[in-house]
């Protein structure tokens, strides 16, 4: 998840937005910001720089959606656990999903080809042409991310929860605390805190892609594009950036909220501190 999140900041922010997105600004200088952006602008290198941004974003929602499942077996389905949660799943999983979206993205290099090498396509390759043959991949397109992804990730964090609420029940009954907000218990914490976490996940997903969806949807039953609507321009632009974002939340989310994660994260700079004092304390 966080190699997926960190390839759509370099190939979408980084390489598109601020480099090929900025070129004329680096004209001035003639820097080497501005000579890669006329590399990025040609055919065909934009054409590639297209594809792997729709990769990297389709891989970085789908393994949020490969590790939500993960959650969802781990804890409602604990019988299959120890077989399933396992590197080996993990590695299948992973190479599934990145084999398949590179496949999947192929048509967005075919729809260029009549490209000429001199085309500057980096300005306006966002504006998808229409074309009859290519209005069912667009549909296919909207459906494998964000539709489908939310649906998934919001149908099992529901059931997880359901689970967790469940349990929640059974220990209350075995502890015999039928008032368990009087008496502290650490586990029931724990698993409010889960609940909390599933349900901002979810809400952070919808918000962040609901944006750009509903432009898509504007765009394809009103039959026009972002060059002759301003408003679906500016609404498009606003949905970029929030759908970018989503991108990175969902790591941080899953990750910086998990006991051991943070663990992991602080030892190395513990370690650091204290080698720091050890050397103040030998001079």
């Amino acid at each position: 998840m966080a190699v997926a999140d960190l390839m759509v900041v370099i190939l979408e922010v980084l390489l598109f937005h601020l480099v090929t997105g900025y070129r004329f600004a680096w004209e001035t200088n003639q820097s080497i910001l501005f000579n890669m952006a006329i590399f990025l602008n040609k055919v065909p290198f934009c054409l590639v720089h297209y594809v792997l941004c729709h990769v990297a974003v389709d891989c970085s929602v789908w393994f949020t959606v490969a590790f939500t499942f993960d959650r969802f077996v781990a804890i409602c389905w604990r019988k299959i656990k120890e077989n399933y949660c396992t590197p080996k799943y993990a590695f299948s999983i992973i190479s599934t999903i990145s084999i398949a979206f590179c496949l999947k993205n192929i048509p967005f290099y075919l729809m260029y080809l009549d490209l000429t090498e001199d085309d500057d396509m980096c300005g306006g390759r966002r504006v998808l042409p229409f074309s009859k043959s290519f209005e069912g991949f667009y549909w296919v397109d909207r459906l494998l991310n964000p539709l489908l992804p939310f649906f998934l990730i919001l149908t099992l964090n529901a059931l997880t929860v359901r689970q967790i609420l469940a349990a929640s029940r059974v220990r209350r009954k075995l502890r015999g605390q039928r008032d368990a907000e009087k008496q502290r218990d650490p586990e029931m914490e724990s698993r409010r805190q889960s609940i909390i976490l599933l349900f901002t996940l979810s809400a952070s997903f919808l918000l962040c892609w609901a944006t750009t969806t509903m432009v898509f949807i504007l765009m394809r039953c009103l039959r026009t594009d972002l060059e002759t609507s301003i408003r679906l321009y500016f609404a498009n632009m606003a949905g970029s950036v929030i759908q970018l974002f989503s991108c990175c939340t969902n790591t941080f989310i899953y990750g910086v909220t998990q006991r051991k994660f943070r663990e992991q994260l602080i030892a190395p700079v513990q370690k650091l501190v204290e080698k720091f004092r050890q050397r103040d304390t030998r001079r």
